[in-house]
């Protein structure tokens, strides 16, 4: 079974959220399974930072312009760690940027046509390589212009269009007018399905055209089914249900290892756990909070945005109170102010930026790590978070109610599910008196470390996928 991957970010060659991880470890999964899995992105001016030595394996390649052709070079590498090809889409004009999607803050203007001229490479590089996909793996609106693409020159490869995150500002709308940009026919009876009220919407284009639709958690995929979860792409989601699927994303186990982590001051495991009160108390000492072993520590990791939850801590953050809090992230310029100023306070501090050296501290010295997410198509912080004996406290959507169970033997956090201040607050309250309880929380963190979210059951089930997406009429 031949698969490309193709995705706008893959990490470490660059990165703006939780796609890039998937993109760059799902892959090497599927190959320990016998998949001729490879994947393909733009390069990127990060890729030329940290790519290392690549092979150009193909200097010229025509690539055909809805009005004129172009074309570009390709250079292959591997994915780290692994023997899974990696292809970059070289156009200087297009992609040599600081930034993937735009600066900061902002997106390029020419985005539609970037998009389209990297879909369209992708669709022509294999053949030039000599290499035939049978499934072309889409990733997010970036790329779901391919679907259409394959279907309408009969190309002979099937899609399967993954869908990160179905929220209303991810889903890559365009005015209408810059349509012709990206080749799709005007006249085609099914535009009016992704083209409406002035805009062209990316992601429906690929959930109309890719056949088979895949979300990054069983819940998820329920979830969007609804119109508060799936604003703007409901119906299509319903109107598909029989080609729907929902597989949790993974991690890579040997990338999130506290026991290997480089970046800790001090490694631990479950049977030895002094190294993590070694990294908490790194952590208090980085972000300038009490340096109090017996405090409760609560972090987060995040993107400082309401998605994230970060309206519920805006409402509560006057009624923190026993225990430390410390946040990493950057985002909305109006929540970042309001952590600062918090922080005159001597349990709450903000580190605004990302450093994930220091973003693998915070999972390791942490005692709790807070996702009050308004949804969440997967979420990776838990599962990290859950890999370094951290224990989440999450709202119970997509896939954090997927991983997180409070009740049980097997229980392994704190979830509430009323999207509301006064539910996380109570949720935060009963993991602080359970912090307490030294022996209730030692079989937390027990229970933290015995979870396997590694991509080995994942992978199998995307195998089994791409079979049936093959399989499609």
């Amino acid at each position: 079974m031949n698969v490309l991957l193709a995705s706008m970010e893959v990490t470490p060659f660059g990165k703006v959220g939780g796609l890039a991880d998937v993109a760059g470890t799902l892959p090497k999964a599927l190959k320990d399974l016998g998949v001729d899995i490879r994947v393909v992105m733009p390069k990127h001016l990060s890729v030329q930072r940290v790519a290392g030595e690549l092979t150009r394996v193909l200097p010229s390649v025509e690539v055909r312009m809805p009005t004129w052709v172009s074309g570009c070079a390709v250079d292959e590498g591997r994915l780290p760690d692994s023997d899974v090809p990696i292809y970059f889409i070289e156009h200087h004009q297009y992609f040599t940027r600081e930034g993937i999607y735009g600066p900061p803050g902002g997106a390029y203007d020419d985005n539609l046509e970037r998009l389209s001229f990297f879909c369209r490479a992708a669709m022509a590089f294999p053949n030039a390589l000599g290499w035939a996909p049978d499934v072309i793996h889409l990733n997010d609106w970036h790329t779901s212009l391919i679907a259409a693409y394959a279907k309408t020159w009969g190309t002979g490869a099937k899609t399967l269009f993954t869908g990160h995150n179905l929220g209303g500002a991810y889903q890559g709308t365009f005015p209408d007018s810059q349509l012709p940009m990206t080749g799709v026919d005007l006249a085609h009876p099914l535009l009016p399905k992704f083209v409406g009220n002035g805009l062209v919407n990316l992601a429906r284009l690929g959930l109309v055209f890719a056949d088979k639709i895949n979300l990054v958690s069983e819940g998820y995929a329920r979830e969007v089914e609804s119109p508060e979860q799936g604003a703007g792409v409901y119906d299509l989601i319903i109107e598909r249900r029989a080609d729907v699927s929902g597989i949790l994303n993974g991690i890579d186990y040997d990338e999130w290892s506290p026991r290997a982590d480089k970046a800790l001051p001090a490694n631990f495991g479950p049977d030895d756990l002094a190294g993590k009160a070694v990294c908490k108390e790194r952590v208090q000492e980085r972000f300038g909070l009490p340096i109090e072993p017996n405090a409760p520590l609560i972090a987060m990791v995040t993107r400082l945005d309401a998605q994230k939850g970060l309206d519920l801590i805006a409402e509560a953050l006057d009624r923190f109170k026993g225990f430390q809090f410390a946040v990493l992230g950057t985002g909305d310029a109006r929540f970042e102010s309001l952590l600062r100023q918090a922080s005159k306070r001597a349990d709450v501090r903000i580190w605004a930026g990302f450093d994930p050296t220091l973003a693998r501290l915070v999972y390791a010295g942490s005692d709790m790590f807070l996702m009050p997410s308004r949804y969440e198509p997967c979420g990776l912080g838990q599962m990290i978070a859950l890999a370094y004996g951290t224990i989440p406290i999450v709202r119970a959507t997509g896939g954090l109610a997927d991983t997180i169970r409070e009740t049980g033997a097997k229980a392994n956090g704190f979830s509430f599910e009323p999207y509301s201040s006064a539910d996380m607050l109570a949720a935060i309250g009963r993991a602080v008196a359970t912090y307490a309880d030294r022996k209730a929380w030692m079989k937390l963190i027990a229970n933290a470390f015995a979870c396997d979210f590694s991509w080995d059951a994942s992978a199998k089930k995307y195998v089994k996928l791409y079979e049936a997406t093959m399989g499609k009429k």
